[in-house]
């Protein structure tokens, strides 16, 4: 009976060290996710669209020759939709006082700390609005 017991309770032993080790490398692999999503989704957003950039060419399987082609288009479709939204620069600002307008009400004093941080990075990333573009 005690070979039994001494057996039972090396198994279960065992059970608890993979258990543990199992819970252990599931938590530690959700905590470097959760950082690694974080860390992409506060990139600039030249660093994002190069990474979609980059999936779109591994999708399409181009060839060296197609992906300098690819990449001169799409650089050449954003630099005029950077021209085309720095020309609207002040519609776009109008459209974003007026969102701030609604949401500042709703904000505690620290919400709206973060919120200003948040909006003031993405006013940042905005395209200048061109020289000459009184139009």
């Amino acid at each position: 009976m005690r070979e039994s017991d001494s057996r039972r309770w090396g198994t279960i032993g065992v059970f608890c060290i993979f258990a543990l080790g199992l819970g252990l490398g599931w938590g530690g692999a959700s905590i470097w996710m959760t950082h690694a999503l974080r860390d992409r989704d506060a990139a600039d957003v030249d660093v994002a669209r190069s990474r979609l950039e980059a999936e779109e060419m591994r999708l399409l399987d181009l060839d060296p020759g197609q992906r300098e082609r690819f990449l001169e288009a799409k650089h050449e479709v954003y630099g005029e939709i950077r021209r085309v939204l720095g020309r609207n620069r002040p519609e776009i600002e109008g459209i974003l006082r007026r969102g701030d307008v609604k949401i500042r009400p709703m904000l505690s004093p620290r919400q709206l700390a973060v919120y200003d941080r948040l909006e003031a990075r993405y006013r940042l990333s905005l395209p200048e609005r061109p020289a000459g573009a009184d139009d």
